[in-house]
């Protein structure tokens, strides 16, 4: 089955030349966390694709983590990796509006599934400040 997410962080900013390649890599973590948090359907992850967070309930929340985690965006423990974020994400991108995108996205709480929801749902949202 060919996996229908490509998380905003690797899809929206990476270079075209890269694409390809960041494509399978993601496609690859997130069947790996689809091993894991077997509760989510093809559905959630159209919609996650799709921007739509309507149905995000906690299954989905960790399966962000989890793709996060394996994309070291988030460590083991939780935690935003920012410094990592701006490197990957400002190849192409200029980094000063990198920098400014990842601190907005950056809220952590108490909950890292719920802090790895709130960076995605964030990035998807504040996107087109890159362009």
């Amino acid at each position: 089955m060919k996996l229908l997410l490509v998380p905003v962080l690797l899809a929206v900013c990476v270079g075209a030349d890269k694409l390809d390649d960041q494509i399978k890599k993601a496609e690859g973590f997130a069947l790996g966390c689809l091993a894991q948090h077997k509760g989510l359907t093809q559905e959630h992850l159209v919609l996650l694709r799709d921007g739509d967070f309507s149905k995000v309930d906690g299954e989905t929340k960790c399966f962000l983590r989890c793709f996060l985690q394996q994309a070291n965006f988030m460590d083991a423990s939780g935690k935003l990796q920012n410094d990592y974020a701006i490197e990957r994400l400002s190849l192409n991108r200029e980094k000063s509006k990198v920098e400014a995108l990842v601190k907005k996205c950056s809220a952590e709480v108490e909950d890292s599934c719920e802090t790895a929801f709130r960076a995605v749902e964030c990035y998807h949202r504040e996107k087109a400040s890159l362009l």
